[in-house]
């Protein structure tokens, strides 16, 4: 097994054990609690995001969590936003140094607050993120390199738990999900949004669409949405 696949096995089954059999909820909350205990940090925010608009979190642990991602959501800047925006983690070991010149008004009022280093990862590959994975720190300090890695394999984990909760009724198990790197469900969730844009519908619509076209076409759904994500096929056309 490949070093990034046994620490992907290692965190599911320190949040979910290994049947997996767990609440989205409760597995969400759970990589918040591991993230304070395991990777260094004060506080762990988990967020919902759509477009420009925060939907609000999922899940939060620790001093400090909830009440720093909501004042990002409110103030409309911050670590949070520019990770969602940008698909990169950004990395703040000294928030009040390293970010007084992006974002002064955040900074300022989460150095009130006791936060002195914040870490954040986006939800999804690239420019297709639906969320944010949030730690931050009453301390200065860089994450080691096992926290590091951790906190991107425990992104990905609650990003596939995110998707999981999108799903129509007959997903597959949640305990199937987190064996799988979510590469391909990731895939078709954003080709479900592109087709739900391009015809004025609603996701759920727009996944049925997709389905169909797979039906129809006798293919699998990933191998539609991957060409729907790449711009080959352009639904309502």
């Amino acid at each position: 097994m490949a070093r990034e696949d046994q620490r992907r096995a290692r965190i599911v089954a320190a949040v979910a054990g290994r049947g997996g059999s767990i609440r989205v909820d409760e597995l969400m909350r759970r990589i918040c609690l591991l993230a304070v205990n395991e990777m260094g940090a004060s506080g762990c925010t988990l967020a919902l995001i759509a477009g420009t608009e925060p939907l609000g979190m999922l899940a939060s642990a620790g001093r400090h969590s909830s009440t720093i991602t909501e004042l990002q959501f409110e103030l409309g800047e911050g670590p949070c936003m520019d990770a969602y925006e940008s698909g990169v983690p950004v990395l703040l070991p000294d928030l009040p140094a390293d970010g007084a010149l992006s974002w002064p008004v955040y900074t300022a009022a989460a150095a009130e607050r006791g936060v002195r280093a914040e870490f954040c990862f986006p939800l999804g590959v690239g420019m297709n993120s639906i969320g944010v994975f949030d730690l931050c720190r009453d301390e200065r300090g860089v994450l080691s390199h096992e926290q590091l890695a951790d906190a991107r394999v425990a992104a990905d984990i609650a990003r596939d738990a995110m998707l999981y909760l999108q799903e129509p009724p007959g997903h597959p198990a949640l305990a199937l999900l987190l064996e799988s790197v979510g590469m391909d469900r990731l895939v078709v969730h954003q080709a479900t949004g592109m087709i739900a844009a391009q015809l004025d519908e609603t996701p759920s619509d727009a996944l049925a669409r997709l389905r169909a076209g797979a039906f129809e076409s006798g293919r699998s759904i990933y191998d539609i949405a991957q060409d729907v994500v790449e711009r080959r096929v352009r639904f309502g056309e």
